[in-house]
């Protein structure tokens, strides 16, 4: 029985000498782990903002004042393109924005086709309405049809980054410009 005391002993003495170093140890891992915490909390915060932005803007399309369906077009536009380098950037430019944002949160071609689906029913809807009252997709309608043709144009700009064939009736929309 002494010897197994002994034994013991002598093991709590290792593990005494070595309570500082595993503190230490025990301390850094949760330093680390709480930091990417924080990283991660921090792309959900963003992510849930954006989704405010983008039912407000949404929001505002449904609105039947022209000026603010204008308005959550342009904010989907932005939105829509928000995670990708702005266009004027050099080539040098554009690199240093990718490596300064390669762990940004990024919206997810899910969240395009959402934005897509929506604002392709508005534009064919306008469309439809004003087929159905005879008004031709003129210039005589400047504020109709400069609505009609912004959210055409951003369905083109998101069939294109999707990567899905283009609609016939929002080609045709547009070559009516």
């Amino acid at each position: 029985m002494n010897g197994f005391a002994g034994g013991l002993g002598w093991w709590l003495a290792i593990l005494g000498s070595l309570a500082p170093i595993f503190t230490v140890l025990i301390a850094a891992i949760g330093v680390v782990l709480a930091l990417r915490t924080l990283k991660l909390r921090s792309k959900v915060d963003i992510a849930g903002q954006w989704w405010v932005r983008v039912q407000y803007a949404m929001d505002r399309c449904l609105s039947p004042d022209l000026t603010e369906q204008n308005v959550g077009i342009t904010m989907l536009d932005y939105l829509q393109g928000q995670s990708e380098p702005p266009e004027q950037l050099d080539e040098e430019q554009r690199e240093a924005w990718l490596r300064a944002h390669r762990n940004s949160w990024r919206v997810q071609p899910e969240d395009l086709a959402l934005i897509h689906e929506v604002v392709k029913e508005l534009a064919l809807g306008k469309s439809a309405k004003l087929a159905a009252a005879g008004i031709r997709a003129e210039h005589e309608h400047d504020r109709e049809y400069d609505t009609l043709l912004r959210q055409a144009k951003l369905v083109q700009k998101l069939e294109a980054k999707l990567g899905i064939a283009q609609d016939p009736e929002i080609s045709r929309i547009l070559a009516q410009d």
